[in-house]
């Protein structure tokens, strides 16, 4: 394998660079003598574990978060373009404000340890368009990530039983996605096939750590009868909440 690409040894602490996880080329041991004679051997050492990143000095750390951003720069645009490609015609144009880079951000870094979203607010207040400009955000970070979103209506079209399916693989696809958007909790009526595949596929994102954005209308006191105990128990644990306030922005507009 070439020096400059990733073993199966590899634990580089991208967390602690702060930079999105990828599989990154790594710098040849010839660009990095510049730094110092020891070099290559002290970052051979960060890549297999061996060297904190605090061990490694300020010149060596910015040199490797400028050799990693470069290759996300390269992809960034390929990101964005597939994102608006994918994403609903009425929210192409959604940007995310900080609170949502901010989450991009992390979700990036150190997906295990991000929060997920539940973004609460009456009609017409802005959540659906939040939510696409937090996907947006991570698009913009420059990983690829695998993302899935669904109003929750259409999730249960989706995994509704369905002949000649492996209705529970179709349902393991969802639950597992790196990142996943499910819009109008509590939209649905509840019912005991409904509360079920809900629960199943938050309970999956809450025990494998995986985050996600969940929208709803329901008032937060009243999300546990609309939904569900259980659910709305991990989503409570499991979620940073958001509340959008204001009038509802539909009124009035025109598609």
């Amino acid at each position: 394998m070439p020096e400059n690409q990733p073993s199966a040894r590899r634990r580089i602490d991208f967390a602690g660079l702060r930079v999105p996880t990828a599989n990154y080329s790594l710098p040849a041991p010839s660009e990095t003598l510049h730094l110092g004679p020891n070099t290559p051997d002290r970052f051979d050492a960060f890549y297999t574990g061996r060297l904190a990143v605090s061990d490694l000095t300020a010149a060596e750390t910015e040199f490797l978060r400028d050799h990693f951003h470069t290759q996300l720069d390269a992809v960034r645009a390929q990101n964005i373009a597939a994102f608006e490609r994918r994403v609903p015609r009425r929210y192409a144009t959604a940007r995310p404000n900080a609170a949502a880079t901010d989450w991009a951000n992390a979700v990036t870094v150190d997906p295990p340890t991000a929060p997920s979203l539940l973004v609460l607010g009456p009609t017409g207040t802005g959540k659906t368009h939040f939510a696409y400009g937090a996907l947006r955000a991570v698009a913009e970070t420059g990983l690829r990530v695998q993302w899935l979103a669904f109003t929750e209506p259409d999730l249960f079209a989706h995994l509704r039983p369905s002949s000649g399916r492996d209705d529970d693989q179709a349902l393991r696809s969802v639950a597992s996605a790196d990142l996943l958007f499910i819009d109008d909790l509590g939209a649905a009526k509840l019912s005991d096939w409904t509360e079920e595949v809900t629960y199943r596929v938050i309970n999956y994102r809450y025990e494998q750590c995986l985050p996600g954005i969940y929208t709803s209308n329901i008032p937060p006191k009243e999300l546990a009868a609309a939904i569900g105990g259980r659910i709305a128990s991990r989503l409570t644990e499991m979620c940073d909440r958001i509340t959008l306030k204001g009038d509802d922005l539909r009124k009035g507009t025109r598609p």
